[in-house]
């Protein structure tokens, strides 16, 4: 197929550059008759044959369902008139810039998007489990509930079910898309999708793999493209009500003057021949190659200044939908979060004091390649570290480790309860991390995922653009909350998986469904936000952090995570609007002012394809001068968007 369409291609190129020599020879030596005028004649007609045979066809197909009135109709009509007016060079024109527009249209249109090669990664091919002492491996549909599924660390876990031995830290970010794993031990459900970073499970199924929360992910990102409906292409719109009214106005024009002269007694075949040539050319005339050509230059303009900056837009049709879009859908981690831990507060008991903690907390951690051991090996302090002795790390539960003959502990509140440390009750909003000397809680400290440095302005930005901004996450709700406060943000909500988020999500999308008004954005980078990205109207992606099966479900990417560039991206958005009716009504007059020049007798068909090459050439000029404008004008005054990209 891929062979069968670049021969295709390779044949079009051949016949335009054989036309365009053939027009030279036309042009320059005019012949009327003898070997020459055949060959370019002949030319002339393999190249329409070539380069019109889809639109042809099309138009056939057209006709024989009764859709009438369509682009292709009017340009087979059209370059067909062009023939019975002895113009092939016209005709040919006809299809090569109508070709050469669709071209334009579909090479931005065109998705780089193959989600289900991209689910390879996530799907599970087989799964081992435990059965009559022996561990064998076998398809996940072949899992039965009760079955006891082995999972090894570095292993993404393939079904939902109960530990029933072993502890470990999951990494979560496929389902929830939290930065911060989570400690598990025997007893403890868990999900499929989740990944051991550091322990051996057995867990026992509760559940069979069809209904499992990995299974339920990759369905719905399946799912999730085809539920969100396309606009119609504005051309296909114009052409239903452009076409009949030209074609009618053709027909006017050709039988109404030889009608009257019938009526008065007058030359009827004269008064034909001469109106129905005026008719003929009005309708050729009348082909809207310059409005075809215009529309998709303005959005390849406005795509290659979005590339520029970083922005990378998937298809014109999804930069007109950002231009509706009223509500934007935040997911917190990585997107309006760094999605890396920071110590954010520091408690100490006894006789310690911060700097003191922290170097016993820094000493321990500094022998684990945990998430969290990083982040406070991270945090700053002077003091050197201290040297410990017998340094273990307990899988799904923390450090130990002795020092000066005393047992130092650093770990969760279930890891030092279980070695008869007093910690006290009470939930946190943070990950705690409790520090023990010799079976006394010394300290804790506090971790938690800080704010881009960006997201107060640029949500900040999208008020002023009157945007709704809507919080989706997976963090618990408590840590939400604290996000939404600092973001002074009213609608937001945790604890979602990534079916929640989608139920949210088809709330806020159903009103749009019925008007293709005030859209939604989504913004989001996980595996977990991979679902919401295709199902809403416009999937916003951070291109840097983000997986690939993110970037590949969204419709926009964001190449280095700056939230700015969102702001620039509806700027972009907005200018494009502007420029596309610029253009319409620019392309529309002039094909207007020529077609009553024809109608006349004025105009003739090359002043024609002249007006519509002019046209298309200054529709281009002005999208490329405009939008690069946006470049040193900020089009909402958000001047430090502008001063940061």
């Amino acid at each position: 197929m891929e062979n069968t369409n670049k021969t295709l291609w390779i044949i079009s190129i051949i016949s335009a550059i054989a036309y365009t020599i053939a027009l030279g020879l036309d042009i320059w030596f005019a012949p009327q008759n003898g070997a020459l005028a055949q060959a370019i004649v002949s030319v002339y007609l393999i190249s329409y044959i070539v380069l019109g045979f889809s639109i042809l066809k099309a138009t056939f197909l057209g006709f024989a369902s009764r859709d009438f009135f369509n682009e292709n109709s009017l340009m087979g009509i059209a370059s067909i008139g062009a023939w019975l007016l002895g113009d092939g060079a016209e005709a040919v024109a006809i299809v090569l810039f109508y070709q050469i527009g669709e071209h334009l249209q579909e090479s931005m249109v065109m998705r780089t998007k193959d989600s289900i090669k991209s689910l390879q990664k996530l799907k599970i091919e087989s799964i081992r489990v435990l059965r009559d002492e022996q561990r064998i491996e076998i398809p996940p549909e072949s899992v039965q509930v009760g079955d006891i599924v082995i999972v090894l660390a570095g292993e993404r876990i393939g079904i939902d079910g109960i530990i029933t031995k072993g502890a470990a830290n999951l990494d979560l970010s496929a389902l929830n898309g939290e930065s911060i794993p989570m400690a598990v031990h025997e007893g403890q459900e868990v999900l499929a999708g989740a990944i051991s970073l550091d322990g051996a499970l057995q867990i026992r199924a509760t559940k069979p793999y069809i209904d499992s929360a990995l299974s339920k992910i990759i369905a719905l990102i399946e799912t999730g493209s085809a539920k969100k409906a396309q606009s119609e292409e504005f051309i296909t719109r114009f052409a239903r009500f452009y076409t009949p009214i030209v074609v009618g106005l053709a027909a006017l024009i050709a039988f109404v003057p030889a009608l009257l002269a019938l009526a008065s007694g007058e030359d009827a075949r004269n008064a034909l021949q001469i109106w129905g040539e005026r008719g003929l050319i009005f309708l050729v005339i009348s082909c809207p190659c310059a409005l075809v050509i215009s529309i998709p230059l303005s959005f390849f303009v406005s795509l290659g200044v979005a590339s520029s900056r970083g922005i990378l837009i998937k298809g014109s049709r999804f930069l007109e939908a950002l231009h509706n879009v009223q509500t934007l859908v935040f997911d917190k981690t990585g997107t309006l979060s760094k999605g890396e831990l920071r110590v954010s507060k520091i408690q100490t008991f006894g006789n310690y004091d911060t700097a003191q903690l922290l170097t016993l907390a820094q000493s321990l951690e500094s022998h684990s390649t945990h998430a969290i051991a990083k982040a406070i090996v991270r945090e700053e302090n002077a003091q050197p570290l201290l040297t410990l002795a017998d340094v273990q790390e307990i899988a799904g539960g923390g450090m130990s480790a002795q020092y000066e003959g005393r047992t130092i502990l650093a770990g969760n509140a279930r890891f030092l309860r279980e070695r008869d440390v007093q910690i006290g009750g009470g939930e946190s909003t943070f990950c705690n991390v409790y520090i023990a000397d010799n079976g006394e809680l010394v300290g804790i400290l506090s971790l938690s995922d800080s704010l881009k440095d960006e997201a107060q302005e640029t949500v900040q930005d999208l008020r002023k653009q009157h945007k709704k901004i809507v919080i989706l996450s997976g963090d618990s709700s408590l840590v939400v909350q604290d996000i939404a406060n600092a973001l002074d943000v009213k609608d937001f909500y945790g604890d979602l998986l990534p079916k929640d988020k989608v139920d949210r999500l088809q709330d806020l999308l159903e009103p749009t469904r019925q008007k293709r008004k005030n859209l939604v954005a989504f913004v989001g980078d996980g595996i977990n936000d991979a679902p919401s990205l295709a199902l809403s109207d416009v999937g916003i992606a951070m291109g840097k952090s983000g997986s690939d099966i993110a970037l590949e479900n969204a419709d926009i990417v964001i190449l280095d995570d700056n939230l700015q560039k969102i702001t620039f991206a509806f700027a972009i958005a907005h200018k494009t609007r502007q420029i596309l009716w610029q253009n319409i009504t620019f392309a529309l007059g002039a094909k207007i002012a020529i077609m009553l020049l024809g109608a006349f007798g004025i105009a003739n068909i090359w002043l024609a394809l002249f007006g519509d090459v002019g046209v298309a050439l200054l529709t281009l000029l002005n999208a490329k001068s405009a939008l690069l404008g946006l470049q040193t004008q900020n089009e909402f005054g958000c001047r430090s968007t502008q001063a940061r990209l």
